[in-house]
């Protein structure tokens, strides 16, 4: 009997070697105590099942970054090598998605040309990020399929995945620092420094948000809107594990393990992508946020802070919960919470402190304190930030009203023309109010006064004033036809002495040429901050603001 246990116990070590050590320890315990019951043939065929499942990728979840980059060269150089096979570019492009396809990796969208498509799927780089990001969720899946995410083990994301985070954070952090950019007028500053200045900060992101909630509050309470709170959840087959006494997580029966946070998210924008035509048809209108985060499992749920006119909130109720009941609905516990509202008491508190939470908790845990679950806010949030960048999911999204890049453009106009229009100075006059950072009361009065310019929270996209973009003259990367850029924002005004004429009024924002100068190679590299194919020093001329 022993030599036969040897023989399977080295044949359980092989399956289980390609996978992290943790992981393959919560598989050999379990696998152990089955085997030693006698139930030999189901200890075996139930290890060789879930190993087939964890290795359905082609690069080792245990792989570390510079294999993935040696990966991307070959894969990369293997579609180069096709034009000595495929001389028809259609075939020629078939042939490297093929390739492209077998790694489990999206190929460029067929409505790319032939040309960007094909330089895509030849250039490591291009597949050094789709890797990245493929084996991220491969590997994050694979945690939350053997129960090691949720709120006793590792909430919201593995312990791995937020260790990887961390430390691609960290060179990140390291790299900016060392990259000098450099403009026409000879000032320098690092990228470190240049993006401590935009929403990349997380203080200044979080105070743009909250001015824009606080914005919309006053004019709910203003125009006398009703407000409502709500949450979107998922079905039961979207989470792995299930909450029982208030603290102890088992294994959910309904669990599909086909289903990842990527599709729940998916779900959930399908949800609302019928909600809002819905509405639309009905003549209602809604304006407020929606914020994306993770349950302890790393399932996402909404949340929506919305308003809309006092009298359509019945019926914004009734079609919310239509669609957000119509998959699986007599699921037990589907109808108390697959959909819950609060409705917003103005005699109780502010809407924008309720959420304030939210925005703080999914950014980085300022003044939140505890979590859901008892964590520590600021500990969380990095959980929080890892989960969303693994999974690709867009934390907060605005829900009607002006759209927020004019508002961000008109930041950047430091003085308008003389008779420019009222609606444009009254905008221009609200945007830069939007002084202090953590969002004090003389930069929380200006997003109100800025819809109100565009021609109210509703306009939507007639808003009087919109970006002026133009062509760039240089191809992308990838031979792809120049993007459209920024240069300043335009709108139509009347002409006092002509009834019924127009004209168009362009107001160039401030902007820059930068040239970013790299530091050299050895130095990255001696701190781990780069590899081998790191270039010893590049400049390139980008335009930002």
């Amino acid at each position: 009997m022993w030599p036969r246990l040897t023989s399977d116990a080295e044949w359980a070590a092989s399956r289980v070697a390609p996978l992290p050590p943790r992981w393959q320890e919560r598989l050999l315990d379990p696998w152990s105590s089955r085997h030693a019951t006698g139930d030999i043939y189901g200890a075996n065929s139930e290890l060789r099942i879930l190993t087939d499942s964890l290795l359905a990728v082609r690069i080792p979840l245990d792989a570390s970054d510079s294999t993935i980059c040696e990966a991307a060269q070959t894969l990369a150089e293997r579609c180069a090598g096709r034009a000595e096979v495929f001389h028809e570019v259609n075939a020629l492009r078939a042939s490297m998605v093929r390739i492209v396809l077998g790694q489990g990796i999206e190929p460029p969208h067929e409505r790319t040309k032939n040309g960007p498509a094909i330089a895509r799927m030849c250039c490591p780089m291009w597949w050094r990020r789709k890797l990245r990001r493929h084996h991220g969720r491969a590997f994050e899946a694979a945690a939350i399929a053997l129960g090691l995410v949720h709120r006793q083990a590792g909430i919201y994301c593995s312990d791995e995945t937020l260790k990887r985070r961390l430390a691609q954070n960290e060179r990140n952090a390291a790299s900016l620092e060392n990259t000098i950019a450099r403009n026409e007028l000879g000032q320098e500053y690092t990228l470190a420094e240049l993006a401590a200045k935009g929403p990349g900060n997380k203080k200044i992101r979080r105070a743009e948000l909250m001015t824009r909630i606080a914005g919309f509050e006053r004019i709910a309470r203003h125009c006398g809107h009703a407000g409502l709170f709500l949450t979107i959840t998922c079905p039961s087959r979207f989470h792995k594990g299930r909450i029982v006494n208030d603290w102890k997580v088992i294994d959910n029966p309904s669990y599909d393990p086909n289903e990842t946070p990527a599709t729940a998210q998916k779900y959930l924008a399908r949800v609302w992508s019928r909600i809002r035509p819905k509405l639309a048809r009905l003549g209602i209108k809604l304006y407020g946020f929606r914020i994306a985060e993770p349950q302890h499992d790393g399932t996402p749920h909404w949340h929506l802070l919305v308003f809309m006119e006092a009298a359509h909130e019945p019926m914004v109720r009734q079609v919310i919960s239509h669609y957000a009941l119509q998959d699986t609905p007599d699921e037990k516990g589907a109808n108390e919470h697959r959909c819950d509202f609060k409705a917003i008491d103005w005699e109780r508190g502010s809407a924008a402190g309720y959420i304030a939470k939210y925005v703080s908790k999914n950014i980085d845990g300022y003044q939140v304190g505890k979590d859901f679950y008892g964590n520590d806010a600021m500990v969380v949030s990095a959980r929080v930030e890892a989960w969303a960048s693994t999974w690709g999911i867009r934390q907060f999204q605005q829900v009607g009203s002006p759209p927020v890049g004019v508002w961000r453009e008109l930041r950047r106009i430091e003085t308008l023309p003389n008779g420019a229009p009222p609606h444009l100075v009254q905008a221009h006059r609200a945007v830069n109010k939007l002084a202090a950072v953590e969002g004090k009361e003389n930069a929380s009065v200006a997003w109100d006064h800025y819809c109100d310019a565009q021609g109210g929270v509703f306009c939507g996209r007639a808003a009087r004033i919109k970006l002026s973009q133009v062509r760039g003259d240089k191809p992308g990367r990838y031979g792809d036809e120049p993007a459209l850029r920024a240069i300043g924002v335009e709108t139509l005004a009347p002409v006092p002495s002509t009834p019924g004429q127009f004209v168009l009024w362009e107001i160039e924002s401030t902007r820059h040429d930068w040239e970013i100068v790299r530091a050299p190679k050895g130095r990255l590299i001696e701190r781990g901050l780069a590899d081998d194919n790191y270039l010893d020093r590049s400049t390139t001329t980008i335009l930002t603001g």
